[in-house]
C-alpha cells in the first residue's frame, strides 16, 4: 500500500489499486499453487496495475487535449465561416442591385418574398416562361459576378 501511495500521490487511488490486486489474486486462486513468492507476485501485480493506471491517465489526458483542440478549431471555423458568409451575402446584395431592372424585380420577388413563378407572372403581368427566363439570367449573371459554382449559389440563395 505504501508503494502505491508513493507512486500515485493519492491515497484513494492507491487503495483502489491494491484492492484490485487482491481481487485479481482471489479470482485466480486456482493457479495460486504455482506462485513461488507471494510477495514478489503481489509486487509485480501492483506494478502492472500502476502502469495500467498511468496509461489510462495518459489516454484521458490525450482525449481531453484533442477534444479541447477540436472545440477551439470548430469555434474558430464557425467564426470564419460566419464572417465569410456575411461578406458573400453583402457581395450578393451588391450584385443583385446591378441586375437589369425587370430581372432584379423578378429575382427579389422569388428569393426575398418567396413568391412562386405563377404569382410573379400574375403580379407583373408577364408569362411564367418570362419569369423563368429572368431567373435563369439573374442566376447566371450572379454566378459570373461572384465567380462561384451552381451548388454554392443554390445554398446561398
Amino acid at each position: 500500500m505504501k508503494i502505491a501511495v508513493q507512486k500515485t500521490d493519492d491515497r484513494e487511488v492507491a487503495k483502489e489499486l491494491v484492492q484490485t490486486v487482491f481481487v485479481t489474486l482471489y479470482q485466480n486462486k486456482a493457479g495460486a499453487h504455482k506462485i513461488n513468492s507471494l510477495q514478489a507476485y503481489l509486487y509485480t501485480m501492483l506494478k502492472n496495475k500502476l502502469l495500467d493506471h498511468y496509461r489510462h491517465l495518459l489516454v484521458q489526458k490525450k482525449f481531453h487535449l484533442q477534444s479541447t483542440n477540436q472545440y477551439e478549431r470548430v469555434s474558430n471555423n464557425d467564426v470564419e465561416s460566419y464572417v465569410d458568409t456575411r461578406e458573400l451575402e453583402n457581395r450578393l446584395g451588391e450584385e443583385v442591385a446591378k441586375l437589369p431592372p425587370q430581372c432584379q424585380t423578378v429575382f427579389r420577388m422569388r428569393r426575398e418574398q418567396e413568391m412562386s413563378n405563377k404569382e410573379i407572372a400574375t403580379t407583373l403581368n408577364i408569362s411564367e416562361n418570362t419569369v423563368e427566363q429572368h431567373m435563369r439570367k439573374a442566376i447566371r449573371l450572379l454566378r459570373e459576378a461572384l465567380n462561384i459554382s451552381k451548388k454554392a449559389l443554390f445554398f446561398l440563395l
